[in-house]
């Protein structure tokens, strides 16, 4: 297989993208203590999961245009289309940000969706409404997948925690931070009471 620059942009852009995410969720891990092994384990997890679902969701493209459509292109130009689409991941950091990461996380999500319609609309010639049941169908299947109870997928999510992180659950850094604050307040609430005592006195 020749490495073409299309498929050395891909690659650069599948390593930024994972590289932008791990930064965002190496908070996660800091947030909960984990020990150094621990931590260089569940950032190489987490980086195999999100590469796992890159390559799924290259897959269902290439999957569902032959099927619906019957249009067919390799997987290495299925490749390249999809990681052109996963550009806004360069932004995955940004989900370190208290309040506001989750929400922006999402939001790359739907970013990524739109880019790969785009982009699918453009490498398979399709209409917008190809292009929309191509890309949408896809991420919808991989949404019902980790959905389906009869997975035990909870179960799975628990046992890899464990594995990689030594815990059963992560605590939301989020909520640290707000224990953070109320802490501090109870603080200053507490000295405030004791300097108003001493004053009395």
């Amino acid at each position: 297989m020749a490495l073409t620059p299309e498929l050395q942009k891909a690659f650069l852009i599948l390593l930024l993208a994972t590289f932008s995410l791990l930064i965002g969720n190496s908070v996660v891990l800091f947030a909960n203590r984990v020990s150094r092994t621990q931590f260089i384990r569940s950032l190489l997890a987490f980086a195999f999961l999100f590469l796992l679902t890159f390559f799924f969701w290259t897959l269902s493209v290439q999957f569902l245009a032959g099927l619906l459509f019957q249009v067919h292109k390799p997987f290495i130009d299925v490749f390249i289309i999809v990681s052109y689409s996963f550009t806004p991941f360069f932004l995955g950091f940004l989900i370190l940000l208290p309040h506001f990461g989750h929400y922006l996380y999402a939001l790359l999500r739907v970013w990524v969706v739109m880019n790969l319609i785009t982009h699918v609309a453009n490498a398979y010639e399709f209409g917008l409404f190809k292009a929309l049941a191509v890309s949408v169908l896809g991420w919808l299947l991989l949404e019902l997948i980790t959905s389906l109870s009869f997975l035990k997928l909870d179960v799975i999510k628990r046992w890899f925690l464990k594995f990689t992180t030594g815990k059963a659950e992560y605590r939301d850094p989020n909520d640290l931070v707000l224990e953070f604050v109320r802490a501090q307040r109870l603080l200053t609430l507490q000295a405030v009471q004791k300097e108003a005592g001493a004053s009395d006195d």
